[in-house]
């Protein structure tokens, strides 16, 4: 179905950055302080959940406000404390992945999210219905973020690719259908109005980071699917050229700070136009969950290094 003559324009436009962020910040532990609780490899596992990988010292023992899925992957990093390595960085790593939390003098905390894709697949090429490695952090809000109630939702954070290199075995055999390495930002919408034939129903919200395939990673709407335990629900990714002004992968520190708002009205009418969420109006949507990082469907060496990761909601009656 042709877009709309709003979603049209909106398509073709930069984000604009807000000019100042303002009110509460709605991620709990930003600064990774309480750690990861880590996942298994697999939801039919007997224990999805194994423990928490603490980093620098957890809070007055509070458990921790993120989860770290690392799904299909073959070696899982294990609970326990990362290792100190000085100068404000905590690291821990094995065959598959390695992750370091790293705290500056001026109170900034980075996130480095690596993994090695060249022993995920030790040499086998994907093939359409397997699963692939993830290395994922995810929050759900204590509180579901009523879009109705809010003036600005603003979603800000720094990011990088240091680097991102296909297994030299891979050559010759990669399918651009089937094989890439690629970061995105998700959010769940949910329509919560009880009573409301689409209420429980959802989407997946997307802005892209980062596509091996793609210089910058352009738009995508599907369902999600490709795996056993994917969720059925429309993906609405946006445009990555509406976000960064440059090539995603060349290395560089690249800033985004925009506000959602404008930006879900126009997921719900994408939506629309697909056949989903039909009797839901924009006031009726709350944000649930949230996740970033890597899935990589291919044998890609890949490393995502992101600093000053905030989501801030300014209410109506503040």
């Amino acid at each position: 179905m042709l877009m709309t003559m709003v979603a049209l324009i909106a398509a073709n436009m930069m984000v604009q950055t807000p000019e100042k962020t303002s009110g509460r910040e709605l991620f709990a532990d930003p600064a990774f302080q309480r750690g990861f609780v880590l996942t298994a490899a697999s939801h039919p596992a007997p224990k999805v959940e194994l423990g928490v990988l603490e980093t620098t010292a957890t809070s007055n023992g509070a458990a921790p406000a993120w989860r770290m899925p690392q799904w299909a992957t073959r070696e899982l990093l294990e609970p326990g404390r990362c290792i100190d390595m000085g100068a404000g960085k905590w690291s821990v790593e094995n065959r598959a992945k390695r992750v370091m939390v790293e705290r500056s003098a001026e109170g900034a905390t980075g996130l480095w999210l690596e993994v090695h894709g060249d022993f995920e697949y030790a040499a086998h090429m994907r093939t359409a219905g397997e699963p692939w490695a993830h290395l994922l952090i995810e929050q759900r809000f204590d509180k579901s973020v009523f879009l109705k109630d809010c003036n600005a939702l603003t979603f800000s954070m720094e990011a990088r690719i240091p680097f991102c290199k296909a297994a030299p075995w891979s050559e010759g055999k990669r399918d651009p259908g089937l094989h890439t390495a690629q970061v995105s930002a998700f959010w769940t919408v949910h329509n919560v109005t009880k009573g409301n034939p689409d209420c429980g129903e959802m989407i997946w919200f997307g802005i892209p980071f980062f596509d091996a395939r793609h210089p910058v990673p352009p738009a995508y709407y599907a369902v999600d699917s490709g795996k056993a335990d994917a969720s059925g629900k429309f993906i609405c990714m946006l445009d990555g050229n509406r976000f960064w002004k440059e090539p995603t992968g060349n290395g560089t520190w690249q800033k985004l700070d925009t506000d959602m708002l404008p930006l879900l009205r126009e997921a719900l009418t994408l939506a629309q136009e697909r056949g989903y969420l039909k009797n839901t109006q924009y006031e009726d949507l709350a944000v649930d969950t949230f996740n970033l990082g890597w899935e990589i469907p291919g044998p890609y060496d890949a490393a995502f290094e992101m600093r000053g990761l905030s989501m801030r909601g300014a209410e109506k009656h503040s």
